[in-house]
C-alpha cells in the first residue's frame, strides 16, 4: 500500500472557499478594472481587506506603488467597491504555498491575455499549463 497525501497542487487549487467573512481571511486575490476587465493578481499574509485598501490609498493618492492603481491612473478607469472589485481566488497563510498559488493565478491571467502584472516576472510553466488545460475541459 502506497502513502497518499491530500497536500497537492490540484487539491490547493480547488479547495472550497471559506464561508465566513472572506475578507478576514489572507490569501491570493485578483482585483479587476471595472472598466476595461484586465485582472491584477496579487497575494498577501494580512487580510484582504487591508490589502484592498492599501490599492484604494495608492489609487487616491496617485501613487504607483499599486500595479492596480497605477493601471487605473494611467487609463483614466474608475476605483470600484471591494465587492465589484476584488475575487478571493485561494485561501492561505503567509508561505511557500501562498507564492506558488500567486504565481499559478498569475500565469492564468497571463494565458489569457488579460493581466496588469509585471510581465517580467511571469515565465513559461508547463505544469501551470497542464493545469489550466485540465480546468478547460
Amino acid at each position: 500500500m502506497a502513502f497518499c497525501t491530500n497536500n497537492t497542487l490540484y487539491s490547493q487549487l480547488t479547495q472550497k472557499h471559506h464561508k465566513m467573512d472572506k475578507y478576514t481571511h489572507s490569501g491570493v486575490y485578483k482585483l479587476t478594472c471595472p472598466d476595461c476587465n484586465k485582472a491584477y493578481v496579487g497575494q498577501t499574509g494580512k487580510s484582504f481587506l487591508a490589502r484592498y485598501n492599501e490599492h484604494k490609498q495608492a489609487f487616491r493618492n496617485n501613487c504607483h506603488t499599486s500595479k492596480f492603481a497605477q493601471h487605473l491612473l494611467e487609463q483614466a478607469h474608475s476605483f470600484s467597491t471591494i465587492n465589484n472589485t476584488m475575487q478571493i481566488l485561494h485561501y492561505q497563510k503567509k508561505s511557500t504555498h501562498l507564492n506558488t498559488m500567486e504565481c499559478y493565478y498569475i500565469h492564468a491571467e497571463f494565458a489569457a491575455n488579460n493581466h496588469l502584472n509585471d510581465s517580467q516576472n511571469i515565465f513559461p510553466n508547463p505544469i501551470f499549463d497542464a493545469i489550466l488545460k485540465t480546468h478547460q475541459q
